[in-house]
């Protein structure tokens, strides 16, 4: 993927972790898991507090199309890269066992792209 031309959603919170509004206008919601369609699988999503990890309804072309709530890309990552996050997936969560959705900035860097927790 070329990087120079991809856009990202960016977030409009309203004091809510589980509800927000891309500047789109697209509502999107926190979900337990959801359906990742590249890959034909459901994902469980990450537990955080105060954000959260979606599909982008948006359908223009070169957009990401995981996010966090955050503004940061979302990735889909084994157990080795959230064990201090959280507890390792099961088959009921995830199509493969231990597989979460994250926010990249997270992972990486252990904070939101906000800089929250």
């Amino acid at each position: 993927m070329d990087l120079k031309n991809a856009s990202f959603a960016i977030i409009k919170h309203y004091n809510s972790p589980n509800n927000a509004t891309t500047l789109d206008g697209d509502e999107v919601e926190r979900m337990e898991q959801i359906y990742w369609k590249a890959a034909n699988r459901m994902v469980a999503c990450a537990p955080y507090d105060n954000h959260f990890v979606y599909v982008d309804p948006s359908t223009k072309k070169g957009r990401w199309n995981l996010m966090c709530t955050c503004g940061s890309p979302g990735v889909v990552v084994g157990y080795s890269a959230y064990i201090k996050d959280t507890s390792p997936t099961t088959k009921h969560q995830s199509s493969i066992p231990g597989e979460l959705l994250v926010c990249y900035h997270h992972v990486q860097y252990g904070k939101h792209a906000d800089g929250s927790g």
